[in-house]
């Protein structure tokens, strides 16, 4: 009985507790790594990522997928939008933009689409899950999913049958996990990231960041015009590295 009540002790805090995704990856390689695994962070409160719950750090299946956070800056999304028409299908690009930023550049979006990127969900006002009820989760949670079908509508595009959702500041808890699974969300964090701790880097510095990413890594940027130039001038590293072709 002692051990049970422990146990249940324990789930009810990471139910309560949101467990926070560490900015990881924060090494600068002179060369790109030949690992076939993607370096994690370690977590400071000592609780292991729920990797059984289906959290996403990394994609084996992809050499790196780019993903770019938030969705607020018309000029880095048209920069986005001026790299895609230039590389096309040579990367994977996802967005994770919050729903009102989302809603406010809707155009810019729905041009995105239709140039082969996925729009996927962040909350609708950039809240971090750190206090939050269950109920105030999924609020934030839907209320994207609508503006998402809207975009999408708007594009003439067909919505990825995957929806990813990625927990402003990487916070989530067991509510999010759950929510997540009852609405047809797999919960996609990072394993590198552009401003690890907040640091405001140079556009050389980040583009190192991205270009020395191991392969399957998930690269966090965000709409910010520091992290398109970045991306600019890693892509072509990192394609020519995986032999990938700038079509």
């Amino acid at each position: 009985m002692k051990k049970i009540l422990i146990s249940f002790f324990f789930v009810f805090l990471l139910m309560v507790q949101p467990v926070k995704a560490q900015p990881l990856v924060h090494l600068a390689f002179l060369i790109i790594p030949e690992t076939t695994t993607a370096t994690t962070n370690m977590n400071m409160n000592n609780t292991p990522p729920p990797s059984s719950s289906g959290v996403i750090f990394v994609d084996q299946s992809k050499p790196f997928t780019i993903t770019v956070d938030d969705g607020y800056s018309r000029p880095a999304l048209k920069k986005l939008i001026t790299l895609k028409k230039q590389y096309g299908a040579s990367f994977t690009c996802l967005l994770f933009p919050y729903g009102a930023a989302l809603k406010d550049n809707e155009d810019l979006f729905a041009q995105l689409i239709n140039l082969g990127c996925e729009v996927h969900n962040h909350t609708y006002h950039h809240i971090y899950f750190r206090h939050t009820t269950a109920e105030q989760q999924k609020e934030e949670i839907l209320s994207t999913d609508q503006v998402i079908e809207h975009v999408y509508k708007l594009a003439k595009q067909k919505r990825p049958n995957i929806k990813y959702f990625r927990p402003p500041g990487g916070f989530y808890n067991l509510n999010t996990i759950r929510i997540c699974k009852e609405n047809g969300y797999r919960i996609m964090l990072w394993n590198v990231i552009t401003e690890p701790n907040g640091k405001n880097l140079s556009v050389d510095e980040r583009a190192r960041y991205i270009y020395s990413a191991p392969k399957g890594s998930i690269i966090l940027l965000h709409s910010k015009e520091r992290d398109m130039d970045a991306l600019s001038k890693a892509l072509p590293v990192l394609l020519k590295h995986y032999g990938m072709p700038a079509h």
